[in-house]
């Protein structure tokens, strides 16, 4: 099994051993008992993962073939005759809260000899020996009520005190539990009981053994660190193929690689594009329910679109996460959007939104980006300009207010989301809706003072800069060019050796022996840079500001189509001769300002 492998990967030894196993197979047997040890956090389901465990169990009527995965178990079994439960602890137990709940409604219809097979789940019982060995020793927050719901004898009754101890607590954390199971059993009859007991102990799991002190820890921190992944991640692609339709295994595996590692957040961001905001936690459970709606909506055609459109936005989000303008074009021609394609400007231009973007580390943008396309799709205006007022707001608001500003990126998650399902499922025109969400983004700007003084402090030159000098150098440059006229100073390749394009310290930073420590900062101000190309800064070394301006104006192709140096040679002229530290907190200042007015003004 893939799930297999990748869990074999965390770490090659072999203490550790991922194998498939049934629910039948971990608590059916008659020897082994598992307990949660201290460091487990403790028992804290509540009904709605429980609701979604009933529902997925309820589906398997009526299907022998099909089994339900619930994700991992990691089990520690350095003591053999005691598995402690490293992860997995919140669903063996209540699978276990289910058993007693399977037991004890077998017992109201009269299935005596049902009930007693079910016990066989809790505990090994002997009435004649007068034991009840517990298979599952339960987190101590709920332990003394689960022993006393474990005995096949127990009458129902969840008692307030047992041997001069206070259940109250335990019995609020189990009681609805169990509760909300019995009800759900209600009308069950002896079919419909066996038949649901066979779907619940042909479930599986991956199980992971470890025998080592470190193991445990390791492998526990980095199957959480990577659980989600595997858990809906295979949990949906058990529910996929369930259908049996053909092709779907490939496209599957597109699907994945598409993620690029990332596909719980893949996930994340195709629900949010279609319906909004939702936890992580009720993610799977949506997804299906919404492939139920599309089976209404479509006379049982739901799972064939929900693959085909899950498949179409993998394609978007690899195309955002790889920033190559090819492959985008290619996007744009699948999706429908030849007018886009067939234009180098325009594909190149959504690159560096994409390419910016992913500077700054910004990802929630995704799904209202995605849902900009479709909705501009559905309406195509004859010009594209309010297409790209939209996604510059987005890249020009994660600018002012995260790079510069400092505010947390996640403010706008919520409103990314409800945008996002608001325009993806839009009957009002593209520019009505799209100028809408730019209005509402722009009253969200962050205040000039607060830029300019941030921009100042975080515009400077270091070696985590590079890529962020370059940045706002490219878009100072090419303020309100056009097509070819764009001068591509950033360029995200991390591969490359020598880039066509360098920063330079005008006042040269050999020069910083004249100063305290304390002044050095002045030199890798904002100010006191250039990006200028890679054999004029070579040319320029260490030689006065006064002296490298007669260099660049000797030859313009020492700049170019730098057309900011234009600027700056004649904004400045006058005190090359004398360049200083005043100098550079004057240009410093003058470039915060014009970024917040014009650059980056939305």
């Amino acid at each position: 099994m893939r799930v297999i492998s990748k869990l074999a990967s965390i770490k090659k030894n072999q203490m550790i051993s991922p194998e498939k196993k049934t629910i039948e197979q971990i608590l059916g047997g008659t020897r082994q008992k598992f307990s949660v040890p201290n460091y487990q956090r403790s028992y804290d389901w509540g009904k709605g993962e429980l609701q979604e465990l009933i529902d997925d169990l309820k589906q398997l009527k009526g299907d022998s073939e099909k089994q339900l995965f619930l994700g991992n178990f990691i089990f520690d079994i350095s003591d053999q005759s005691d598995y402690k439960i490293v992860d997995g602890q919140q669903r063996l137990t209540t699978i276990s809260i289910l058993f007693i709940a399977l037991r004890e409604h077998a017992k109201k219809i009269n299935e005596k000899e049902v009930a007693a097979e079910v016990q066989k789940y809790i505990s090994i019982y002997s009435k004649i020996r007068g034991k009840n060995e517990i298979k599952f020793a339960v987190s101590e927050n709920i332990r003394d009520i689960f022993e006393l719901m474990a005995n096949p004898e127990w009458d129902g009754i969840f008692l307030d005190k047992l041997k001069g101890k206070s259940l109250k607590r335990q019995i609020n954390k189990v009681k609805p539990i169990y509760n909300f199971i019995m009800e759900s059993l209600e009308e069950y009859n002896s079919n419909d009981l066996t038949e649901f007991i066979t779907g619940l102990i042909d479930t599986y799991v991956i199980v992971i053994t470890v025998e080592d002190t470190q193991d445990v820890f390791a492998v526990f921190e980095r199957t959480n660190a990577r659980g989600l992944d595997l858990n809906i991640g295979d949990l949906l692609k058990n529910y996929i193929f369930s259908h049996q339709q053909d092709g779907f295994e490939e496209k599957w595996a597109e699907i994945v690689e598409n993620a690029n590692g990332g596909l719980p957040r893949m996930l994340k961001y195709f629900w949010i594009s279609r319906k909004g905001y939702i936890q992580q936690s009720k993610l799977y459970r949506s997804l299906k329910n919404y492939v139920q709606e599309l089976d209404a909506q479509n006379k049982q055609e739901g799972i064939e679109i929900f693959v085909q459109d899950l498949y179409v936005f993998s394609r978007f989000y690899k195309n955002v996460q790889e920033l190559d303008p090819i492959q985008i074009k290619e996007w744009l021609e699948e999706f429908g959007l030849e007018d886009l394609a067939k234009n180098e400007d325009y594909y190149t231009k959504i690159a560096r939104i994409y390419q910016a973007l992913k500077l700054f580390r910004v990802t929630q943008a995704v799904p209202v980006i995605f849902s900009i396309f479709t909705l501009y799709k559905r309406s195509t205006p004859s010009k594209p300009d309010w297409l790209f007022k939209s996604l510059d707001t987005i890249e020009k608001y994660h600018f002012v207010n995260n790079v510069i500003s400092g505010k947390v990126g996640h403010e706008v998650e919520k409103f990314y989301a409800d945008t996002a399902s608001q325009l993806y499922n839009s009957d009002d025109t593209f520019v009505n809706e799209t100028s809408g969400f730019v209005n509402n983004l722009s009253k969200k700007r962050a205040l000039r003072e607060e830029f300019t003084s941030n921009f100042i402090d975080t515009v400077t030159y270091n070696s985590k800069n590079y890529a962020l000098v370059n940045y706002v150098f490219d878009r100072i440059n090419n303020f309100k060019v056009k097509g070819a006229q764009y001068v591509a100073i950033y360029s995200p390749e991390k591969d490359l050796k020598k880039r066509n394009y360098n920063i330079e310290h005008f006042l040269p930073q050999n020069d910083k022996k004249q100063y305290t420590e304390d002044e050095y900062e002045n030199f890798n101000k904002i100010g006191n840079l250039l990006v200028i190309s890679r054999h004029t800064n070579s040319a320029l070394g260490d030689k006065s500001p006064f002296e490298k301006i007669q260099i660049i104006k000797s030859d313009k192709k020492h700049f170019g189509n730098l057309r900011y140096i234009d600027d700056f040679l004649e904004q400045y002229e006058k005190q090359f001769e004398n360049w200083d530290f005043d100098c550079i907190e004057k240009r410093s200042q003058q470039m915060a300002l014009s970024s917040y007015n014009q650059i980056w003004n939305f």
